[in-house]
C-alpha cells in the first residue's frame, strides 16, 4: 500500500528511490527506531503510572497505621486513669471512715491502743528537777552508804561515812541538788576539793573529790537547781573518781537517800 501510494504521487523516481539498495535500508532502518521508541515511550507511562499507584496506596497505609498506634498508645493510658480513679476513690472513703472514728473515739483510748503509757518516773533523772525543784547531784551507781563501816579503804580515815559515793566517771558532770549559796569552795582535807551549798532553813549540800581545777563557782556565787558546778575527780582520801554527796540539816550530816527520795529524786542508778 506504502509503496503503490508513492508510485501514484511521485512516479517511478520516487520508486526507485525506495528500492535503491542503500536508501531504503536506511528508511527502513528509520521507521523502525521510530516505532520502537514510540512502544518504549507507551511502557514507561505505564510503569510510570504504576509508580504513582503503589506510591498513593502506600502513603494510605501508613496513614491507617500511624491511626491505628494512636489509638493502641491511648489504651494504656486510659487504663491507668481508670486506676488513678479508683485507687483515689479507695483513699477517700477511708479517710472518711477514720475521720468518723475520731468523732466516735476518745482521744486517750485511740492513743492507749497504739502504745502503752509509759510509767511515771518517781524521781528526777540527773540534772533535770523534781516536782519539789531538787536534782540528782551525778549519774552513777551508789559504791558506798551512809552511816557506819567495818573496814574503811582508806586508813586513818573515820569509820563512820557521813555522805553518799556515787561511781560517776572522772570528769562527769557535778549538779547543784537544789537553789543555794556558795558557802565553800576549795580543798578541804580528806575530802579533797570541795564545795558547800547553803539552801537555807538550815539544808546544806557537800560535794568531795572534785577534780583538779573542775571547781566551777566561787564563795558567794548563787546556784540553780541542776546547775553544773564542778567535775567528778579523785582528790583527798580517795580510792578512785567518785562523788562523795553529803546533806547536813543544822550542821549534823543525814542519811541523803531517804532525804532526797523525799524530795523526788533517786540518788544512785
Amino acid at each position: 500500500m506504502l509503496v503503490r501510494g508513492l508510485m501514484q504521487q511521485s512516479g517511478t523516481a520516487t520508486v526507485d528511490v525506495l528500492f535503491d539498495d542503500t536508501a531504503g535500508r536506511d528508511l527502513l532502518f528509520q521507521l523502525g527506531t521510530l516505532d520502537a521508541l514510540s512502544r518504549l515511550t507507551a511502557n514507561l507511562d505505564e510503569v510510570r503510572a504504576r509508580v504513582a499507584a503503589d506510591t498513593e496506596r502506600e502513603q494510605s497505609l501508613a496513614k491507617q497505621d500511624d491511626a491505628a498506634q494512636a489509638v493502641m498508645a491511648a489504651v494504656p493510658v486510659a487504663d491507668t486513669l481508670a486506676a488513678v480513679q479508683v485507687a483515689q476513690a479507695d483513699v477517700d472513703a477511708a479517710s472518711a471512715d477514720l475521720a468518723a472514728l475520731a468523732l466516735t473515739t476518745p482521744a486517750a483510748a485511740v492513743v492507749s491502743e497504739l502504745r502503752p503509757l509509759p510509767a511515771i518516773p518517781p524521781v528526777a533523772d540527773t540534772g533535770r528537777l523534781s516536782d519539789q525543784g531538787w536534782a540528782k547531784p551525778a549519774a552513777g551507781r551508789i559504791t558506798d552508804s551512809f552511816g557506819p563501816r567495818l573496814v574503811h579503804p582508806v586508813p586513818g580515815v573515820s569509820d563512820f561515812h557521813r555522805g553518799t559515793d556515787i561511781g560517776a566517771g572522772c570528769d562527769a558532770a557535778i549538779y547543784a541538788a537544789t537553789d543555794g549559796i556558795v558557802e565553800s569552795a576549795g580543798a578541804l582535807g580528806t575530802y579533797g576539793n570541795w564545795i558547800l551549798l547553803d539552801h537555807g532553813n538550815g539544808i546544806e549540800t557537800g560535794y568531795a573529790h572534785i577534780a583538779a581545777g573542775e571547781i566551777l563557782v566561787g564563795v558567794g556565787d548563787r546556784v540553780s537547781a541542776g546547775q553544773v558546778i564542778a567535775g567528778v575527780g579523785s582528790t583527798g582520801a580517795s580510792t578512785g573518781c567518785h562523788l562523795h554527796f553529803e546533806v547536813r540539816i543544822d550542821g549534823t550530816a543525814v542519811d541523803a537517800m531517804p532525804f532526797m527520795a523525799q524530795r523526788g529524786v533517786n540518788v544512785g542508778n
